[in-house]
């Protein structure tokens, strides 16, 4: 062998060590690269769950913004209803008013549904606490004899409205009444507030 020619296994060394580091690259490669897929997946997988738990808070908020909204109308159509009929001094109600104290009655009653579905449990509660007053007076007026207690459900469930009407704002993130300030107007003519 002379000086300038090359023995044959050094270029099939160098041949080999090649594919090895081509295969090699390939594998540090795709490897590289199915991390970063995963990764970005995993990112856009995130994402996405975080968009749909968004959206189900915004349908659960405007859910609860609207059915809160018909039960406050229904109330408030039901108060202005209860307030006409108390103030007829002798009882007996014409059947105009008494067809519309049925109306709003039962107007409010099926608004309850979407509440029940939308609305916590807090909520629920001081619901049912002030419609079974409201339902009471009504079912008085509509009866000859009124209501014993007429006054003081009239007035629990004004306070009870109020209460109810502060927690909803509360649940929607609006400024909202304070609850000892609606317990201290109504002190003097109902007592002390309830305890829990």
């Amino acid at each position: 062998m002379s000086g300038s020619q090359v023995p044959l296994w050094v270029p099939i060394v160098v041949g080999l060590l090649g594919l090895a580091g081509v295969i090699g690259a390939q594998l540090v490669a795709g490897w590289r690269e199915d991390r970063r897929w995963r990764r970005e997946t995993a990112r856009e997988e995130l994402r996405w769950q975080r968009e749909r738990e968004r959206e189900r808070e915004n349908r659960s908020y405007e859910g609860r913004a609207q059915a809160y909204a018909e039960v406050v109308g229904a109330i408030e159509a039901f108060d202005w209803v209860l307030y006409r009929a108390r103030e007829i001094a002798d009882g007996q109600l014409d059947e105009h008013l008494e067809a519309e104290l049925r109306e709003v009655a039962a107007r409010a009653r099926d608004s309850l549904g979407t509440i029940n579905v939308h609305a916590p449990e807090s909520v629920r509660r001081m619901l049912r606490e002030s419609m079974l007053r409201r339902s009471t007076v009504a079912i008085g007026l509509l009866n000859t004899p009124r209501h014993p207690d007429e006054q003081r459900l009239w007035d629990e469930g004004l306070r009870e409205y109020r209460l109810l009407r502060a927690a909803m704002r509360r649940d929607l993130g609006l400024d909202a009444e304070d609850d000892a300030t609606v317990h201290a107007e109504y002190a003097d003519i109902l007592g002390p507030p309830p305890r829990d």
